[in-house]
């Protein structure tokens, strides 16, 4: 099966020092379990930082860091193979 993602976007917030940055989140479905997977997540920057909320089987790791194209997890054996990731700018 293969991992399709749907971004919906929540805008932009600013922070203390007036800096813009877009949040949202992916939701994720059709990851494989027991295994590292490769999240392709067409937002065209470098999250600064994600979240991870798993389906209720959890079991959900950060593989490495997130880069301009992709986020990389790794699901435990019979982890959850569908979720949200929460990002930031």
């Amino acid at each position: 099966m293969a991992i399709v993602v749907t971004p919906t976007t929540r805008g932009r917030r600013v922070d203390m020092s007036a800096a813009e940055r877009r949040t949202g989140y992916l939701t994720v479905t059709g990851l494989t379990a027991a295994a590292a997977n490769t999240i392709p997540h067409g937002l065209g920057f470098a999250p600064s930082r994600v979240s991870y909320r798993p389906s209720a089987l959890g079991l959900w790791g950060e593989t490495s860091v997130p880069d301009a194209t992709n986020i990389y997890v790794t699901v435990g054996t019979a982890g959850a193979t569908s979720g949200i990731i929460e990002y930031e700018e």
